[in-house]
C-alpha cells in the first residue's frame, strides 16, 4: 500500500496492529460473497445443495482475496477517518 494518499494525503500507515480489524471486515466482505456466490449458482442445479457448489464458491473466493484485502483495509481506513478536517 502507498504511504499517503495521492488526493487527500491521508496516512494509510497506521501504528502497528491497525489493520486487525481490517481482518473482521475481510471476513465479512468474504462470507457476504460466499453467499451471494451460492445464490447465483444454486440456480443451476436441480439439488437444493450439491456438492459441485463447493469448489465453484471456493474459486471466487480465491480469485476476490487481492481485491477483498484492499478494500477492507480501506474501509476500515475510512471508519476511522477524521472528516472534521
Amino acid at each position: 500500500m502507498n504511504q499517503y494518499c495521492s488526493h487527500c494525503n491521508t496516512k494509510f500507515e497506521k501504528e502497528p496492529g491497525y489493520f486487525f480489524g481490517a481482518m473482521f471486515v475481510n471476513y465479512g466482505l468474504t462470507v457476504g460473497q460466499g453467499i451471494i456466490t451460492y445464490v447465483i449458482a444454486s440456480t443451476f442445479f436441480d439439488k437444493t445443495f450439491d456438492l459441485r457448489i463447493i469448489p465453484i464458491i471456493a474459486t471466487v473466493i480465491v480469485l476476490l482475496s487481492c481485491f477483498n484485502i484492499r478494500l477492507s483495509r480501506m474501509i476500515w481506513i475510512y471508519l476511522f477517518k477524521n472528516y472534521s478536517r
